[in-house]
């Protein structure tokens, strides 16, 4: 662990950290339990489908709107209050029985994650020193990791001894923990306080929401808020250039290495989020492991990304962060495409993937999250924050959209486990991990090409390409 300077400065990065796995996991976790919630508080299966659904929803609508209020307003408070949110939607969940006060909950759980994985990075970017920013980053990355992969093997555990409930009662003496250190932080990050434009926000908020939600049921009729949301982007765009005080400065992405850094952030999450969820099912029904024994297989990746994300960090002192992301999603692509062909392959070939995505993962995070957010100027940082964290959270989202559409195309009607169904989850497995290759593949492309390329603030070459392809309306939309 890289050396912080003072006492108040670890203390951030523990709350940050313990902030980061809390989110994680809140955010992971639920899906394992859905079957048994649904019983205790008598949900139908368009509810269950709206326990994920509404989380998500709220997590990446709040993101970027968010981040102006935190910013203004404080990030020590906010932070304070994001917590005791999450606190309040703890005791909802756990001990109203009523199946749509859970899912107010959940939509507040989701507020909270947002609001945290916004302030924690702007926490560390503000308060530590350029060449600690890194390392610490690193440690952060780590507890995300963490809490993002036993996120699922955590609520498992925890079902099989007691229940669902009591995995959401375990964050208690962790939030707990988190506000007791704060008390140690006497340092406030706010800056000049602006009119928040709320018409942009309602905007952004709709278009979000109708977004995230097309892209869940892609494989029924998602297609049609998918537009909508296109629409309302449009309009955004168009109301946030005339703002006075824009809830997103636009102009960031004008500068196309900000735009690669958050693209390969995405494509990060996206592979390996459902990476493990396909592992799983074929683990599960293709070599009939028990769950034991998948679970273990599954710790392999995590526990690499655990010890590499804090000495990646450290790389940044060295190497530009854009080599060491490009690198890492060079093991992320060839894992990829072993998990592509896993059938024909042996069980230690599936294991050797599983070292080449972990090792991909745990150099990958704190190298891009630095370089994110320490290319924008200091008033930019929220929303660098808020856009970094939208992406990473889109990125699953997206995947799992497509990984439901891939199976709703290949298995229609079958079940998992079945003789007759085993070739189609094979295919399917096949048809995402290429898509996740080629993911990562573009992700590595365009890494090192921005380092190669990139010397100035922007880069005239690349911009005049995109506007060269793209329709005169959106181009005209960014000049």
């Amino acid at each position: 662990m890289a050396r912080i300077f003072n006492l108040e400065d670890k203390i951030i990065v523990i709350i940050a950290a313990l902030s980061q796995l809390i989110e994680q996991l809140i955010c992971n976790m639920t899906v394992v339990a859905l079957p048994q919630i649904a019983v205790d508080l008598n949900f139908n299966i368009d509810m269950m489908m709206w326990v994920n659904l509404i989380y998500l929803c709220s997590l990446v609508s709040f993101c970027i709107p968010g981040a102006k209020i935190i910013s203004q307003y404080g990030v020590k408070r906010f932070t304070i209050y994001s917590l005791l949110a999450l606190f309040f939607s703890i005791f909802l969940s756990v001990f109203i029985s009523n199946p749509y006060v859970f899912l107010i909950s959940r939509a507040i759980q989701g507020l909270s994650s947002a609001l945290l994985s916004i302030s924690i990075y702007m926490m560390i970017v503000h308060e530590l020193e350029d060449d600690e920013v890194g390392p610490a980053l690193g440690i952060v990355g780590s507890a995300g990791y963490i809490g993002m992969l036993i996120a699922p093997s955590f609520m498992g555990f925890t079902m099989y001894f007691t229940s669902w409930k009591v995995a959401f009662l375990i964050f208690i003496p962790l939030i707990s923990i988190i506000l007791l250190l704060f008390t140690k932080v006497k340092k406030e990050w706010a800056t000049e306080r602006q009119k928040v434009d709320n018409l942009g926000s309602l905007i952004y908020l709709l278009f979000m929401v109708l977004l995230t939600y097309g892209v869940t049921i892609l494989d029924d009729y998602g297609i049609i808020p998918i537009i909508i949301s296109f629409i309302l982007l449009f309009v955004f765009v168009k109301v946030e250039r005339r703002a006075e005080h824009p809830i997103y400065n636009l102009s960031l992405l004008k500068d196309a290495r900000y735009v690669i850094g958050n693209y390969a952030a995405m494509a990060a999450y996206f592979t390996t989020t459902i990476a493990f969820t396909a592992l799983t099912f074929h683990l599960l029904y293709i070599n009939d492991y028990g769950e034991y024994m998948v679970g273990m297989i599954l710790l392999i990746a995590p526990i690499i990304m655990i010890g590499l994300s804090g000495f990646a960090g450290k790389l940044t002192k060295i190497f530009d962060p854009r080599i060491i992301s490009g690198i890492a999603m060079i093991f992320i692509s060839i894992s990829m495409m072993l998990y592509a062909f896993m059938h024909f392959f042996k069980l230690d070939f599936i294991l050797f993937a599983c070292v080449l995505q972990g090792i991909g993962a745990g150099l990958f995070s704190a190298p891009n999250n630095k370089y994110v957010l320490t290319l924008v100027e200091v008033d930019n940082l929220p929303d660098a924050s808020a856009f970094l964290s939208t992406s990473k959270e889109f990125g699953k989202i997206l995947s799992n959209g497509i990984y439901t559409l891939i199976f709703s195309i290949f298995i229609v009607g079958g079940q998992l486990g079945d003789t007759n169904v085993d070739y189609l989850l094979i295919v399917s497995t096949h048809a995402m991990m290429i898509i996740n290759f080629f993911v990562a593949f573009s992700a590595m492309v365009l890494l090192f090409y921005s380092y190669s390329k990139y010397e100035l603030d922007y880069n005239s070459s690349v911009i005049g390409f995109f506007k060269s392809i793209l329709p005169e309306w959106l181009v005209e939309l960014f000049d």
